[in-house]
């Protein structure tokens, strides 16, 4: 049995702790599953606290998530609203198995033989189907179009250039995964989104400490708001690179389509304007926990196809200064520009009054601390998944000259991969 289905198979079983299994990123993953720290807050004044842990002990990998509003509060200066999750969740792991082409363990090496243990002997059950039904939208599309337009006018008086909007959508279980637990309904659902849709930064994580778990990430995100690796910038400083998405086409029905909409995208002067414009918004934020001089972007996006779109995607890179510290990095970059907008700040503010609902972690930072840097997924095509369904939440760049029914179509595209038949 494979790696990737001994993992599922471990969350399928209702593992107890808090299994977090981060997928991707280069080909490297992460899975864990015992915490023997875990740090809670409605803010992000614990990360001093996190961070000094985390850099006195560095063979100690620590996974967790950054709401979107827990975000937006500290950049606005303000309490978090509510949402559904508590804003900052980390946990420090006793063992950490490092997933790739060599397989390592990080933290305790008898806890790492316990984890070993029970991968091995999980058994994952024959005839495993889908277990969601249809994905539905939650929001009418002229109320979706309409939004988009009350975004235009917006931009139209000057407020913004640029502000990405979202809507919810849910898929729900089929009737005969309704009396399965539901850590094995969301293994199975991860487990056939990971082999259908792989994505650079995907994961499954356990909401909820302790058996059973009542709710579970499942992220298929394709998108790192940062990763900084130790040592590997110039002159031996720290190395921190960004890669925003923005520009999106669905993938064509058949060679001809596919290239079609390929081409479409790469032409489109629309598209490249919006890209330009949040990879200089990245630029600015990585500018402002940068050596001086050292950050890069190219001159084009790059084209990246996924099973179910294109994206245009660029890398912004640079060198951080000596001395930073987690808290300066986390207020700089986050949220990430491109499920807000530009100017951030003032564009957050109109993404609050016209979504009208908390985010949580869609859009928020799914994080690990690992021996030699950090990872930061900003979890689009991200659902929550409780006893009632999958709850998930998709959304685009509006720009003025969005066409406000492209843009819902576009919103359909990214939740493909959460549709099977």
């Amino acid at each position: 049995m494979s790696r990737a289905r001994q993992i599922a198979a471990l969350a399928a079983s209702e593992p107890g702790g808090a299994l977090a299994w981060l997928d991707g990123g280069g080909g490297r993953g992460f899975v864990a599953v015992e915490p023997d720290l875990e740090v809670v807050a409605d803010d992000l004044s614990a990360l001093p606290a996190i961070e000094a842990f985390w850099r006195a002990e560095p063979t100690f990998v620590w996974i967790g998530w950054l709401t979107y509003e827990v975000g937006t509060a500290e950049m606005l200066g303000r309490p978090a609203t509510a949402a559904t999750l508590p804003g900052l969740v980390l946990r420090r792991y006793r063992a950490t198995l490092e997933l790739g082409a060599r397989e390592r363990i990080h933290g305790d090496a008898r806890a790492g033989a316990e984890l070993l243990a029970r991968l091995a002997g999980s058994s994952w059950p024959e005839g495993q189907a889908w277990p969601l039904g249809p994905v539905e939208a939650l929001m009418a599309a002229e109320d979706y179009r309409a939004r988009v337009r009350r975004a235009q006018d917006f931009i139209a008086a000057g407020e913004t250039y640029q502000i990405n909007l979202t809507q919810p959508f849910v898929a729900r279980w089929l009737p005969e995964w309704a009396g399965r637990p539901l850590a094995a309904r969301a293994a199975a659902a991860y487990a056939a989104v990971q082999a259908a849709t792989p994505a650079s930064m995907g994961a499954l994580l356990a909401v909820e400490a302790g058996r059973p778990c009542g709710r579970w990430v499942i992220s298929n995100s394709p998108e790192t708001l940062l990763a900084i690796e130790l040592g590997a910038g110039e002159d031996g400083g720290d190395l921190a690179r960004s890669w925003p998405i923005k520009g999106t086409r669905p993938r064509g029905a058949d060679p001809a389509g596919d290239r079609a909409a390929r081409e479409e995208l790469t032409q489109s002067t629309k598209d490249l304007a919006e890209h330009v414009m949040i990879v200089d918004l990245v630029r600015n934020d990585l500018g402002r926990i940068a050596h001086p001089g050292s950050v890069r972007a190219p001159a084009r996006p790059e084209l990246v196809t996924l099973p179910t779109v294109h994206h245009l995607v660029s890398e912004v890179r640079c060198t951080l200064r000596r001395g930073w510290t987690l808290p300066e990095v986390v207020a700089a970059v986050f949220p990430g520009g491109s499920v807000t907008g530009a100017p951030k700040r003032r564009t957050a503010e109109h993404i609050e009054r016209l979504e009208q609902r908390a985010r949580g972690i869609y859009c928020g930072a799914i994080v690990a601390l690992t021996p030699d840097g950090l990872r930061c997924s900003i979890p689009i095509r991200t659902g929550i998944a409780d006893t009632a369904g999958l709850w998930l939440q998709s959304g685009g760049g509006i720009v003025i000259d969005s066409d406000p029914e492209a843009e819902r179509h576009e919103c359909w595209a990214k939740v493909r991969a959460f549709e099977r038949g």
